[in-house]
């Protein structure tokens, strides 16, 4: 998001559009530090971490905006449903910004038209500005998200590193903090090209360490992950997965089949960590690249896989539409809690019996995988066909 705090107080008020704004406690004292400047004051000199008392030296008629934390925290909220829509692969990386993995649910040659309908309806929605980045990896999307601001959409592809990449100074490169800045401008690097020639990485490692050599390193290549981690942060919000058919899919069986399958991994990660989630959502892609997706809710939470299965089943038998075959199936589970904060609700309907039963055997379970010292024995999905049979790698992209 461009200018992220600025934007959301423009947004609620429009008055406030145009004009030089900075985003600090605005205490009698002026001690107080600029959370975010807008664009329009920044070119007198105004920035963040900047005390409000030196702001206004340089910026007399500067307006300062009290900071609305809560009012943040739903427009980043708001925004991350938006991305959710697109795609279930979604990795927060502050309340400001986050990663789209949307390999699946877009074709190459679409990807620029699927950045400005972000970009559009980011603004209409939500009155809020931003850039975006297009890459192969998380590094150089957030590497060129950066090149263009406010409202720019940047491709940067790795055989262009070293034509738009490396002449950027070496502070401007992600990783490099103001410790580090200073050392590798000691040793004369003072781009990032200058690092991703540097010919003495023993030095460098001697300075700077062997993890941060290795990982500017490649960065300076253009070498980062292109894992996005859905659950990442401590605060587990969601688990998902997706899986893409190599070939137009018209066969529900093998749909079912595939969704069966997703339903298994989410569960088993649930159990994993011991979770349990209340929502469970399911996307469909068809070949004409619609994106639809539909999420239940329930009453107690669940990580068993054959209520799971059993939900995504009545999803799918409920919306699919059946004029256009299938590319990708998604799975996700998401407002997720610890196991043991589970205080199930039952029913005048719900059998105590049959409750007391699971319990039992998930119970047993627990016993035999500590016995065997890891996770050897899970829940499934019965199915006529042994899911045993089943490859994944008839898919062209593997799970995550």
């Amino acid at each position: 998001m461009n200018c992220f705090f600025v934007s959301c107080e423009v947004a609620e008020n429009p008055d406030l559009k145009g004009k030089k704004i900075a985003v600090a406690p605005n205490g009698s004292d002026r001690k107080g530090i600029i959370l975010a400047a807008s664009y329009e004051a920044r070119p007198y000199g105004v920035k963040s971490a900047m005390r409000v008392s030196d702001a206004l030296r340089k910026c007399p008629d500067l307006i300062i905006v009290e900071p609305t934390m809560g009012l943040y925290g739903e427009y980043s909220r708001k925004f991350f449903e938006y991305f959710l829509k697109i795609t279930p692969l979604v990795e927060p990386a502050s309340i400001d910004e986050g990663y789209l993995d949307v390999t699946d649910v877009c074709e190459p040659s679409e990807i620029m038209n699927l950045a400005y309908k972000i970009q559009k309806d980011l603004l209409e929605l939500y009155n809020l500005p931003c850039s975006i980045g297009i890459a192969p990896n998380k590094f150089l999307a957030k590497m060129a998200s950066d090149m263009k601001k406010p409202l720019g959409i940047t491709v940067l592809r790795k055989r262009e590193v070293p034509e738009k990449l490396w002449p950027l100074p070496i502070g401007d490169m992600i990783g490099v903090g103001k410790k580090t800045l200073e050392t590798l401008t000691a040793i004369g690097i003072k781009t990032i090209g200058d690092l991703a020639n540097y010919k003495d990485l023993n030095l460098l490692k001697e300075v700077i360490g062997d993890n941060n050599t290795n990982g500017l390193y490649a960065h300076a290549h253009g070498i980062g992950s292109n894992e996005v981690d859905v659950n990442r942060f401590n605060d587990v919000s969601s688990i998902s997965n997706s899986q893409t058919f190599d070939h137009d899919e018209y066969d529900v069986t093998k749909m079912k089949l595939l969704m069966k399958l997703l339903t298994n991994t989410i569960c088993n990660r649930l159990e994993k960590h011991s979770l349990k989630a209340y929502n469970f959502t399911l996307q469909l892609k068809y070949n004409n690249f619609k994106v639809t997706s539909k999420s239940t809710t329930l009453k107690n939470p669940t990580s068993d896989s054959r209520k799971v299965y059993k939900l995504f089943e009545d999803i799918f038998d409920d919306f699919y539409d059946t004029s256009f075959p299938l590319r990708l199936i998604g799975v996700a589970a998401s407002k997720v809690i610890e196991a043991h904060d589970e205080i199930k609700q039952l029913s005048i309907f719900d059998s105590l019996e049959e409750e007391q039963k699971e319990v039992t055997i998930d119970n047993l379970i627990k016993i035999i995988n500590n016995e065997v010292g890891s996770i050897a024995l899970k829940r499934g999905i019965k199915d006529d066909e042994s899911l045993n049979n089943v490859r994944t790698d008839k898919f062209d992209k593997s799970s995550r």
